[in-house]
């Protein structure tokens, strides 16, 4: 686990298993910086003890949402990846990795914020790790461009977690459990190799999809699009999530689909791909698809585009 967390109030029973989210928070924090090995203490207090905390450390008097307290000084334009070096000092044998510091997270603000925004506080939790999580790794916005970088990297994180910024989050394991099933469906006599893809639209629903060969090679269809055919015929214009899962290999989406889904969907998707009885990985679909082609570009609003009815 990437974090240690600490409870200096009740922990209330809706949040006893917060900790391994933002535990897969901090994960893609690093792995959007390129970092390997690192973690850091998260402590858990109220609009008291964070007042207290701003008093002591900043001889600011106030509450706030979070404080952050970095272990590495980044020399000036440099962030975690560019400063290995930096880095192994901190390694601390007892916790197994580079200490990048602590955050101070005041849940009385968190649950203020996500009631202001009109989002979970599990997304606001997660906000505050990522943003924390960026300044330990030496990213800072008290300029607009450097905001505009750490907002970004922020955003590709919670992204690949499936926290947007305005919807519930994903349910990786339940759409990739989907998936599987449609794999069992497939029809693969040529390749051998069964693939199933589960979408999740924007409204919520999901959409199954496999793979289907043709004696004529190139008339084979990708679950992908597949499963995107069985949205797109259902009036989703949407889509918030996919999990691609092969039968005896990771299948990651070719270029065809990619674009596809970067059709209907924004650079930030989760894309959820593992191989059968294995697990999964998650990436973004800009990390997939970087600098695509989208109807925005060519002044279309897919959103109008449905047929519901």
């Amino acid at each position: 686990m990437p974090i240690e967390l600490q409870w200096e109030i009740p922990a209330p029973d809706d949040l006893t298993s917060i900790e391994a989210l933002l535990g897969r928070v901090a994960e893609a924090c690093f792995h959007t910086e390129g970092i390997q090995g690192a973690g850091f203490a998260i402590r858990i207090t109220d609009d008291g003890g964070i007042r207290s905390l701003n008093r002591l450390m900043r001889g600011i008097d106030r509450e706030t949402d979070v404080l952050s307290f970095p272990t590495v000084d980044y020399p000036a334009g440099k962030t975690a990846a560019g400063c290995p070096k930096r880095l192994r000092r901190e390694y601390d044998p007892y916790l197994g990795c580079v200490n990048l510091g602590d955050c101070v997270i005041n849940l009385d603000r968190a649950r203020q914020q996500a009631a202001e925004y009109g989002h979970p506080l599990s997304r606001e939790l997660s906000y505050l790790t990522a943003h924390s999580a960026f300044h330990l790794m030496g990213y800072d916005h008290m300029k607009e461009d450097e905001k505009a970088v750490m907002r970004d990297m922020e955003e590709r994180a919670l992204a690949s977690v499936g926290m947007t910024r305005d919807a519930e989050p994903v349910d990786f394991d339940g759409l990739f459990a989907q998936a599987c099933e449609a794999m069992q469906r497939a029809y693969a006599p040529y390749s051998r190799f069964q693939v199933g893809a589960c979408i999740l639209a924007g409204d919520g629903r999901t959409f199954q999809g496999c793979n289907f060969e043709n004696a004529s090679y190139g008339a084979t269809i990708c679950a992908e699009r597949c499963a995107a055919g069985n949205a797109i015929v259902h009036g989703a214009r949407r889509f918030r999530a996919i999990a691609v899962v092969g039968s005896t290999a990771v299948a990651w989406p070719c270029g065809i689909c990619r674009q596809v889904l970067r059709e209907f969907s924004d650079a930030s998707m989760p894309v959820i791909v593992g191989a059968f009885g294995k697990g999964y990985e998650v990436r973004t679909l800009g990390e997939l698809l970087p600098e695509a082609l989208t109807p925005e570009d060519l002044g279309v609003d897919v959103g109008t585009q449905s047929n519901d009815h």
